[in-house]
């Protein structure tokens, strides 16, 4: 069997254990998968699934879909990807946008750092933004919405691990700030960020997480 069928055919099975477990995480599913291919990502909500696909056209490219339906679809998020069995994708990560779908961010081999919002709906893609050149993060990259508000969020490189860095949208994904230091020294020392998520407090947004010395607020720019 050729290494793109085999890849395909993981992904296969990949989907079919998914149907009957819609709230696995991405570590209980690596046993599924050749050790070249990227982790599947879970939105903090539960209900939609992003990763690295092979598709008919000899290309890895991502992909997305809703779990918790008998039928699972596949929708295409990249085209022309590399055609090499491996992982093209540093990270990525996904965030529920409101009711009109949903906000897709990740930092591929290049790292460079693209955003693209999917309709829930008609289920196409806006065009790719290329947000930030050069990304040097430490493991996950985070989305967080609220309201018309989204936040770009990771944790830097090994210089500089203890800082979290974002961009910014005030127009759900529309629009994005320039790339900004939000917390200095946040992490805890030899720690790495992990299950960042979204809380409110009095109306205003702030993050929690394992790794994180304290929450951290969020703000506009």
């Amino acid at each position: 069997m050729s290494v793109m069928r085999y890849a395909l055919s993981i992904s296969r099975l990949l989907l079919l254990y998914l149907i009957g477990s819609p709230a696995v995480f991405a570590t209980e599913m690596d046993f599924l998968k050749p050790e070249s291919l990227c982790a599947v990502v879970q939105s903090e909500d539960k209900q939609a699934l992003l990763w690295q696909q092979a598709f008919g056209d000899q290309r890895f490219d991502l992909a997305m879909a809703l779990v918790g339906n008998q039928n699972i679809e596949i929708k295409r998020v990249t085209f022309g990807g590399a055609s090499e069995a491996t992982c093209h994708y540093k990270t990525y990560a996904l965030a529920r946008g409101s009711d009109w779908g949903w906000h897709l961010a990740w930092v591929s081999g290049a790292s460079i750092l693209s955003y693209a919002r999917m309709d829930g709906e008609a289920w196409v893609s806006s065009p790719i933004k290329k947000l930030s050149k050069q990304v040097q993060l430490t493991g996950q990259l985070y989305i967080l919405a609220w309201q018309q508000q989204a936040w770009i969020v990771w944790q830097g490189d090994e210089t500089q691990a203890g800082n979290l860095y974002a961009l910014y949208s005030a127009d759900e994904g529309r629009n994005w700030q320039e790339v900004r230091e939000i917390a200095k020294s946040a992490v805890s020392d030899s720690s790495s960020l992990d299950r960042l998520q979204l809380a409110i407090k009095d109306g205003q947004p702030f993050m929690v997480g394992d790794g994180l010395k304290a929450p951290v607020f969020l703000v506009g720019w």
